[in-house]
């Protein structure tokens, strides 16, 4: 039933098998034994796009808003015993997230679910939520805006601050002219070289310059050594960084609010019991290192 709802929304059966990591084989495949089950084609090609039938559009009318409860009701009475299970948990975060706790949660995984596999989708505040409304991921974490499935629970784990990274060789930012008139780098998972800090800045009447933009925060751990350059990052990312390389870090002169980070899943996988168990491991992973606030 989930692939029939996915092939509907996405009428095309490579995107649909990849929603729910499907081979395009096995999404093919699923897409006969549908036609056969429901004896109708379901979808057929008109020119490059596939064009739901009446019969499936009825069908998924009566299916699609039902299948949540469905869901639900199953894992509910699904047993899980974490030392013995091997199913997939699929976690989505922002690069932040991803870069802090993935290796403690791993650590706790292999040592509590050695059987089980873990995948990681790395979005932001603009890819996340559709991820999890289509099903692609489980759980949720990271800064994730408001613009959650209507379905979706929601928990704040911690407000992060922010904090100024740099090379130890080079001096400490004195004052807000001085950030100014430094050279900065940046994670920008669009690629354009403005942020909350920007924001703040123009509405003093100043400016930055941005010379480096990465997509991701390891980077920084690359591109901050033996340079120049400064770099605003949530304060678990600046701990995390320096863990990996010299650095030495201090309070901006000018920071954004701080960021809410959140835990967030569908609520059809909130009676799961091993979903449950893995958000409970994905939350202690994450305050047990970076604090509850």
């Amino acid at each position: 039933m989930r692939l029939f709802v996915a092939l509907v929304e996405e009428r095309h059966v490579t995107r649909a098998g990849e929603r729910l990591f499907l081979s395009q084989p096995a999404a093919s495949g699923g897409l006969k034994r549908l036609r056969e089950q429901f004896q109708d084609p379901l979808l057929v090609r008109e020119g490059h796009e596939l064009r739901v039938t009446g019969r499936a559009q009825q069908l998924y009318d009566s299916i699609a808003p039902r299948l949540e409860d469905l869901a639900a009701a199953l894992h509910a009475a699904s047993p899980f015993d974490p030392a013995r299970d091997s199913r997939t948990f699929r976690l989505g975060c922002t690069d932040a997230v991803a870069y802090a706790i993935l290796p403690p949660l791993l650590a706790r995984l292999r040592e509590m679910a050695p059987w089980c596999q873990l995948t990681v989708r790395v979005g932001d505040v603009r890819t996340l939520p559709g991820l999890l409304l289509h099903g692609e991921i489980g759980t949720a974490l990271g800064y994730l805006g408001e613009e959650l499935p209507a379905n979706a629970r929601i928990r704040v784990l911690r407000h992060a601050q922010w904090v100024l990274v740099r090379d130890p060789a080079t001096p400490p930012v004195s004052s807000i002219e001085d950030f100014c008139a430094r050279q900065h780098a940046m994670v920008t998972p669009r690629g354009d070289l403005e942020g909350f800090v920007d924001a703040l800045l123009r509405q003093q009447g100043r400016s930055r310059r941005v010379v480096l933009g990465v997509s991701s925060f390891g980077l920084l751990s690359v591109a901050l050594p033996g340079s120049d350059l400064v770099a605003t990052v949530p304060d678990f990312v600046a701990e995390r960084l320096k863990l990996r390389v010299s650095l030495s870090s201090e309070a901006p002169p000018v920071a954004p609010p701080p960021l809410p980070n959140a835990l967030a899943w569908s609520d059809a996988e909130d009676r799961d019991p091993a979903e449950r168990w893995f958000r409970h491991q994905v939350t202690d992973a994450f305050t047990g290192v970076f604090g509850r606030s």
